[in-house]
């Protein structure tokens, strides 16, 4: 992590974080090869603004490449008050809630993918209640601007105490449910789709499970498990199981192995494993 103080006629403290990566890697659909796997900068800021009053702003470049130009990846501005919080940012929304591997094909692409191309506007109500927040979002899908006019509304209530940790989101014609507890020995995290948007073949419900293990101080094992039905009349659900084990050589620097097996919806088996070394900072 560095920071860098920003000289003007108020200062502000900026912090830096990131990671770079790269690794040995194939899938069914690709060659081996080895090349970049990580690789991101994230600038952060905040400033008290008295009387209760705060702000806290970030933006993060991501590159696909170490050879390509540098892309968006996701910009936050939050405004905190005595009666809320108000929010804007954009960033990435994943099919895949789960995953706990790093794969070149992973249950993210066999559950629909993911964009880069997501924007939401949230208001935080004040903790009423020590752990519970509640969110109202606003966004267009995975549309890149929220269009007041015509926005989706998303009720987003998250519960925290201990150990334990659960969100429930609510949207037109949807919901989900996830929840995580933390044993000491193992942390479990399960989610579900409550309601989903139906289409005249499926309810498109999504199941998906994790586990992870710290087997050490430096050592942690973890596996997830997803399943979604069938959403297209002649084709099948589509699943997938990855695994993951983590050695973290310091505290920014790891070594992990992972592997994956996937079912997509046609009903084609799909094979995916990385090893790869990471610094972060």
């Amino acid at each position: 992590m560095a920071a860098v103080a920003v000289a003007g006629a108020a200062s502000a403290q900026v912090t830096i974080t990131g990671a770079m990566g790269f690794g040995f890697q194939d899938s069914s659909d690709m060659a081996r090869e080895l090349s970049w796997t990580d690789g991101s900068v994230k600038f952060s800021v905040s400033e008290d603004l008295g009387g209760g009053m705060s702000v806290a702003g970030s933006t993060a470049l991501a590159f696909a490449d170490h050879g390509d130009a540098a892309t968006a990846d996701g910009s936050s501005l939050t405004v905190t008050t005595g009666f809320g919080a108000v929010n804007y940012m954009t960033g990435s929304s994943d099919a895949d809630n789960l995953g706990v591997a790093s794969l070149p094909f992973s249950t993210n692409n066999v559950f629909g993918g993911s964009t880069t191309n997501y924007a939401a506007f949230n208001y935080t109500l004040p903790m009423f209640v020590d752990g519970l927040s509640v969110t109202i979002r606003l966004n267009q899908g995975n549309a890149g601007n929220v269009q007041v006019t015509d926005e989706n509304e998303q009720y987003r209530i998250g519960y925290t105490t201990g150990p334990l940790a659960v969100a429930f989101n609510i949207t037109k014609g949807a919901s989900d449910l996830k929840a995580s507890y933390d044993f000491g020995m193992a942390k479990i995290t399960a989610f579900t789709d409550v309601k989903r948007a139906e289409t005249a073949d499926a309810s498109m419900k999504r199941r998906e499970f994790a586990i992870s293990v710290p087997v050490s101080s430096s050592v942690t094992l973890a596996a997830s498990m997803a399943s979604r039905p069938s959403f297209t009349a002649g084709n099948g659900d589509t699943k997938g199981t990855e695994y993951n084990a983590t050695y973290m050589m310091s505290k920014r620097t790891s070594l992990s192995f992972n592997y994956g097996s996937f079912t997509a919806s046609d009903g084609a088996a799909k094979t995916a494993n990385r090893i790869k070394l990471v610094h972060s900072f």
